[in-house]
């Protein structure tokens, strides 16, 4: 009899799935859909933050190798334009390389407006070098004298992501020569 109990049980439920084991079939693939979700979206923000990582480092670098090739090259600073000592500087530079046939040398600017790095040269335009997702907080610029007459400027830069949403920065720092070649 008991055999036969246990057989009918074991009949009956081998006929179909019950409304207990629908109930936890239903229960775990909702936690692993949620645990699934949610790693993707930690995934996507992960590379989110990657980018702008990148894009602040990448414009911290263009603007500091642009800024120093032409100190490097240049044969002098302009001070009456220039602004030393302060967050928000502005360099202009007197240099003799892609000077007009009529002109001995032309003037080069570097400085930031709202938080954008801008460049420009005697007889072009006026040129955004950062780009418009990050946004330059610092452009510090100290001069520094050297022996031989020659002049040097170390060169603060600090750059955000636009985003604050990311929390990415870079602050670079470098000195620079005048050498006039």
């Amino acid at each position: 009899l008991i055999n036969m109990i246990l057989d009918s049980n074991y009949l009956r439920s081998t006929k179909g799935i019950t409304l207990v084991e629908t109930v936890v079939y239903v229960g775990l693939l909702g936690f692993f859909s949620v645990f699934i979700a949610s790693a993707l979206l930690y995934l996507a923000t992960l590379y989110q933050r990657a980018g702008a990582e990148r894009e602040v480092l990448s414009n911290a670098r263009l603007i500091m190798e642009t800024v120093g090739k032409e100190i490097a090259s240049a044969e002098e600073i302009y001070a009456p334009t220039s602004a030393f000592n302060t967050d928000s500087g502005q360099l202009s530079l007197v240099t003799t390389l892609g000077a007009p046939a009529q002109h001995p040398s032309r003037f080069i600017d570097f400085w930031i407006d709202n938080g954008l790095f801008f460049v420009r040269a005697e007889g072009s335009g006026e040129k955004m070098l950062s780009a418009a997702s990050v946004r330059v907080r610092r452009f510090h610029l100290e001069r520094i004298a050297q022996g031989l007459d020659r002049e040097a400027i170390r060169v603060l830069l600090h750059i955000e992501y636009g985003n604050a949403r990311f929390n990415a920065s870079t602050t670079l720092q470098s000195a620079f020569a005048l050498r006039g070649n």
